[in-house]
C-alpha cells in the first residue's frame, strides 16, 4: 500500500520531468521570449530541486515523512497550476520554481517512507520499485507530452497535473498512516545551516547552468562559485559542532555511502544529458516530430523500468555491485555501438533499437542500484536526510552533465556529429562507473555464506 500510494506521487512527478523538454520550443514561441529567458524554466527548476533535497530530507526525519510528502505534493500541484495558466514568462518561471520545491520535498520524503516500510534487508528492492515506477513514467512522459503539445499546445501538459495532483494529495492525506518523526526530539534546528546549504547548492548549480552564458572567465560565474563554496564550507563547519545539524557528516565516513553517492553523480546523473542528446538526434538530425521522438525514446524506459525492479531484488540478494558493474558494461557497449553506427540516415530498426536496448539494460541494472548502494547501511532514523544526501549527487550530476551536453552539442558541426560525441561520453561514463562500482564492499550475509 505504501509503495502504491507513494509511487503515484513519484509517477506524476517523473512524467513532468520530460514535459519541459518536449514543450520548450512551443513555450518560447507563445511568449515571444528569448531562449535565454525561457531557459530559466529549466534552470530555476534544476537549482531549486538541488537546493531543497537535503533540507527536505532533514524535515522529513524531524517533522514526519507523511507530513512532508503531502506538503511537497501540494506545492507541486500549485506550481503546475501556475505554469499551466501563466500569463507571462515570469509567472511561468515562478510556477516552475514552486513545482521544484514541491518535487524536492516529495522526493526526499517518499524515499524515506518506502525504505522504512521495506526494512533494512530489502532496501534495494524498495529503490528498485520506485525506479520501476519512474521508468514507466519516463516512458509515458515523452510520448504523452509530445502528443499533447502537437495536438493541444504546451499548457495542457501541465494543466493535467492539477486534477491528478489533487487526487493524489487527498489519497496521501487520508489513506497513508501517520509516520513517526525519528528526529523530532533532536533539539533546536540549525536554521543557519539550512540557509547555508540552500544558498551553497543553489549558487553552485547557478554557476554550472549559466557557464555557457557567463563564460569561464566571467566575474558572475566566479562570484556564484565563491558564494556557493563559502556557504557550503560554513554549513559543513556548523554541522560538525551543532547538536542538530542539517548534514549528518558521519555518513560520508562509510565507504559504500560515499562511493554510492559518487556513482549517483556519475552514472544516474548522466541520464538527463543523454535524454537531451537523443531528443536532439531525433528532432534535428533525423527530422522527426516531437510525438515520434517521444515514442522512440519511450523504448528505453519500457525496458529499463521493469528491469530496475529485478535489479533491486538481485541487489538485495547479492549486493549492489553485482548489478551495477554489468549495468555499466552495457552502458559502455551502447556508447561504443552508437559511436560507430550513427549516421545521417534515419534507421530505427538497425541503429536506434539495438543501441537503445543496450543502453536500457545498462540503465535498468545500474541507475537505481547506485542509489541503493549508498543506502544499505544508513540508520533508520537518518533515512530522510541520508537519502537526500545520496540523491543530491544525481541532481548535481544532472546539472553538470546537461550543461556539458548543451555545450558539446552546440559546438558540434552538425547534430549527427554531436550525437557521436555524446556516445563517446556515454562510453567514458560506463567505463568509469564499471571501475568505481567494482570497489563497493557491501554484500548481504546470505551472499557471503
Amino acid at each position: 500500500m505504501v509503495l502504491a500510494l507513494v509511487g503515484s506521487a513519484v509517477l506524476l512527478a517523473t512524467i513532468n520531468f520530460a514535459l519541459i523538454f518536449v514543450a520548450f520550443d512551443d513555450i518560447k514561441a507563445s511568449f515571444d521570449a528569448s531562449e535565454a529567458t525561457v531557459s530559466w524554466a529549466l534552470t530555476g527548476f534544476t537549482i531549486t530541486v538541488a537546493a531543497m533535497l537535503i533540507p527536505a530530507g532533514w524535515m522529513a526525519d524531524r517533522y514526519g515523512r507523511k507530513t512532508i510528502l503531502v506538503l511537497g505534493m501540494s506545492l507541486f500541484t500549485v506550481g503546475s497550476a501556475a505554469v499551466a495558466w501563466s500569463p507571462t514568462v515570469g509567472v511561468l518561471i515562478g510556477g516552475r520554481v514552486v513545482q521544484a520545491a514541491g518535487l524536492g520535498m516529495e522526493s526526499s520524503a517518499a524515499l524515506a517512507l518506502v525504505l522504512s516500510a521495506f526494512g533494512p534487508t530489502r532496501r534495494s528492492s524498495a529503490v528498485g520499485g520506485i525506479g520501476a515506477l519512474g521508468g514507466v513514467a519516463a516512458a509515458l512522459g515523452p510520448a504523452i507530452g509530445g502528443t499533447l503539445v502537437d495536438a493541444y499546445g504546451w499548457r495542457w501538459t501541465f494543466a493535467l497535473n492539477v486534477p491528478l495532483g489533487l487526487i493524489i494529495v487527498v489519497l496521501l492525506a487520508t489513506v497513508l498512516r501517520p509516520t513517526a518523526a525519528p528526529q523530532a526530539n533532536a533539539g533546536p534546528p540549525d536554521l543557519l545551516g539550512v540557509a547555508g546549504l540552500v544558498v551553497g547548492i543553489g549558487a553552485i548549480a547557478l554557476a554550472i547552468v549559466q557557464i555557457e552564458t557567463w563564460g569561464l572567465a566571467g566575474w558572475r560565474f566566479w562570484l556564484a562559485l565563491l558564494v556557493g563554496i563559502s556557504s557550503l564550507a560554513a554549513m559543513i563547519t556548523r554541522s560538525r559542532h551543532h547538536p542538530s545539524p542539517i548534514l549528518h557528516l558521519p555518513l560520508y565516513r562509510q565507504h559504500d555511502f560515499a562511493l554510492g553517492s559518487m556513482l549517483n553523480l556519475v552514472i544516474a546523473g548522466s541520464f538527463p544529458a543523454m535524454f537531451l542528446a537523443w531528443i536532439a538526434l531525433f528532432t534535428n538530425g533525423w527530422d522527426m516530430s516531437l510525438s515520434q521522438a517521444g515514442l522512440a525514446i519511450a523504448f528505453i524506459p519500457m525496458i529499463a523500468g521493469p528491469l530496475t525492479f529485478v535489479a533491486g531484488t538481485l541487489a538485495d540478494r547479492f549486493g549492489p555491485r553485482a548489478v551495477i558493474v554489468p549495468g555499466c558494461a552495457f552502458m559502455a557497449a551502447a556508447g561504443g555501438f552508437f559511436t560507430v553506427a550513427i549516421s545521417a540516415e534515419r534507421n530505427i530498426a538497425r541503429v536506434w533499437l539495438p543501441g537503445a536496448f543496450l543502453f536500457a539494460v545498462g540503465v535498468g541494472l545500474a541507475h537505481a542500484a547506485t542509489h541503493s548502494s549508498a543506502m544499505v547501511t544508513v540508520p533508520e532514523d537518518r533515512l530522510g536526510v541520508g537519502g537526500a544526501m545520496s540523491r543530491i549527487g544525481l541532481d548535481v550530476g544532472g546539472t553538470i552533465w546537461v550543461a556539458f551536453m548543451v555545450a558539446l552539442l552546440a559546438a558540434a558541426d552538425d547534430p549527427i556529429e554531436g550525437t557521436r560525441q555524446a556516445a563517446v561520453f556515454l562510453t567514458v561514463i560506463g567505463v568509469v562507473g564499471f571501475v568505481a562500482a567494482s570497489r563497493l564492499h557491501y554484500r548481504p550475509r546470505a551472499a557471503r555464506s
